[in-house]
C-alpha cells in the first residue's frame, strides 16, 4: 500500500495530539436476503489500474473506516529481516512467502490488531461487498465514513453541509465480523481479516520506498482471508497468517529505505498509488 497521503493524515493526528473517533452504529447496505451474501471472488478491475488484488489507492477517501473488531495489519510484511525500530527496541519477523502450494499466493505473517481498522475500496475482493459498497458510498468511498473524514470532521461539513455523524458506515465493514462459526464472510476461511491501520506507525520509520519503474509481483493483502497464530501452549500470539493474492506490476513499500526485493522466496505486502492521483502517497496493505 502507498503512503503519502495517510502518513501526513497520520502527521497532523500525532502534531494535534488528536486520537481517531470511534465509529459506531451498523453498516449500511443493500443485501435484503440471505446476507451477508455467499461469497463469489471479485474479478472486476476496480479501477483503470488493475483488479481488486493490484489494491490500488487513488484518494484517502478509498480507505472506508470501520468500527472496532479483530482485523489483520500486513502493512510491513515482507523480508524475512524485521527492520530497525523507529524509536529503538526490536521488531518481529513478519515473512511474506511465495505459496510452495500456489504461486499466486503468499502467505505472510501479519499484526493480529484489535480496534477501528480501513478498507480500500477498490481492493474488495468479495463481489457482493464491493457491489453494495460502491452502492452506497460511491466509486471513491466518499459517501462513507472514510480515513479523510475521521482525520479532518471539520473538512466534511464545510465542504459537503452534512455532519460526520449522518455518514454511512460502508457495507463492506459487516463483512469482516465473524459469525457463529467463527468465519468472517469476506473471505473463505476467514477467521479474521486483512485491513489498514495506524496502529503500529510509531514503531516503524515514516515514509516510503517507489518501485514502480518495472513491474514486480507483490502481495495485495487487503481483505485476505487470515487465520490467528498460536503459540506453544495454543493461546494466540498476537499474530496472524494471511493468504494473500500475488500481484504483477508497479508498487510502493510502506517503509523508507529498503530493497523492493523482498529476498529469495519472498514478497512485500504493498499497492500501487498512482502517482498522478491524489493518493500518490499512500499504499493499502
Amino acid at each position: 500500500m502507498s503512503v503519502h497521503a495517510i502518513r501526513l493524515v497520520h502527521a497532523c493526528l500525532l502534531w494535534a495530539g488528536l486520537a481517531l473517533p470511534a465509529i459506531a452504529g451498523e453498516a449500511d447496505g443493500t443485501c435484503t436476503q440471505n446476507c451477508p451474501a455467499p461469497y463469489v471472488p471479485n474479478t472486476f478491475w476496480t479501477t483503470e489500474y488493475g483488479p481488486a488484488a493490484a489494491d490500488v489507492v487513488l484518494s484517502p477517501t478509498n480507505f472506508l473506516s470501520c468500527p472496532a473488531g479483530p482485523y489483520a495489519l500486513c502493512f510491513y510484511s515482507g523480508p524475512d529481516t524485521p527492520p530497525k525500530a523507529a524509536q529503538g527496541g526490536k521488531l518481529p519477523s513478519l515473512p511474506c512467502k511465495v505459496s510452495k502450494d500456489d504461486p499466486e499466493i503468499a502467505e505472510c505473517r501479519c499484526y493480529a490488531e484489535n480496534g477501528i481498522s480501513y478498507i480500500d475500496i477498490h481492493a474488495i475482493r468479495n463481489t457482493e461487498a464491493y457491489i453494495e459498497t460502491i452502492r452506497i458510498c460511491g466509486q471513491d468511498g466518499a459517501g462513507c465514513r472514510n480515513l479523510l473524514t475521521d482525520a479532518l470532521p471539520g473538512d466534511v461539513t464545510t465542504s459537503t453541509g452534512a455532519s460526520l455523524g449522518s455518514l454511512p458506515v460502508a457495507p463492506a465493514c459487516s463483512y469482516l465480523i465473524a459469525g457463529s462459526d467463527g468465519i468472517a464472510p469476506m473471505a473463505p476461511d476467514a477467521q479474521v481479516v486483512s485491513t489498514f491501520s495506524l496502529a503500529r506507525a510509531k514503531r516503524y520509520a515514516s515514509g516510503q520506498t517507489s518501485c514502480t519503474s518495472t513491474p514486480a509481483p507483490y502481495a495485495g493483502c487487503m481483505t485476505a482471508s487470515c487465520t490467528f497464530e498460536n503459540d506453544k501452549k495454543g493461546k494466540r500470539s498476537g499474530f496472524a497468517t494471511c493468504r494473500c493474492p500475488i500481484y504483477t506490476g508497479p508498487f510502493q513499500v510502506g517503509q523508507p529505505n529498503v530493497s523492493c526485493d523482498a529476498g529469495s522466496g519472498n514478497v512485500w505486502s504493498a499497492g500501487y498509488a498512482p502517482p498522478h492521483t491524489s493518493g500518490s502517497s499512500t499504499s493499502s496493505n
